[in-house]
């Protein structure tokens, strides 16, 4: 088992992450290299990706549960699946803090990833390198969405006055 963590601080608030963060259909597009999507509700969706790892590229067909732990503070998440008959299991947990000293939210998070089959003994170091790769990938195009939106509804507020 591999274990990840890590924080970033996004400058809009808390209530606009954690909205953002439990809905599938905003979430679904920041994951690198998506192919395609398909959101059962709210808490449930799958998703097909495109991996590389070294001369080993292939697609994952990922299942992903999201559940509330804390409404608009924390949530787990959990991804099971495969491809290139390899498997991988995955738990996530986030917790949202406001920034007292600035207007903000951190986010931090702690990763467990389980990968099996001929990615696992291929991939062997190059997985460490490639999640963390993904990983950090996802979170920037989290807080950019955020980040646009946020400026978006900042010209809407505009336009509306």
């Amino acid at each position: 088992m591999k274990n990840y963590s890590g924080d970033f601080t996004i400058p809009v608030s808390r209530e606009m992450v954690w909205d953002f963060l439990m809905d599938p259909h905003k979430v679904g597009p920041c994951l690198p290299d998506l192919l395609s999507m398909d959101v059962t509700d709210k808490q449930n969706f799958r998703a097909k990706v495109r991996v590389g790892l070294g001369p080993v590229r292939g697609a994952f067909d990922l299942a992903t549960t999201i559940t509330i732990e804390e409404p608009g503070r924390s949530a787990s998440m959990s991804v099971k699946g495969g491809g290139m008959g390899s498997g991988v299991d995955m738990s996530a947990k986030m917790f949202l803090e406001d920034l007292e000293d600035q207007e903000g939210t951190l986010l931090k998070w702690t990763c467990d990833v389980v990968v099996s089959g001929p990615i696992a003994t291929i991939g062997g170091r190059l997985i460490d390198g490639q999640a963390r790769k993904i990983t950090e990938q996802v979170f920037e195009n989290i807080r950019n969405a955020l980040i646009s939106s946020k400026d978006g509804v900042a010209v809407a507020n505009e336009e509306a006055e």
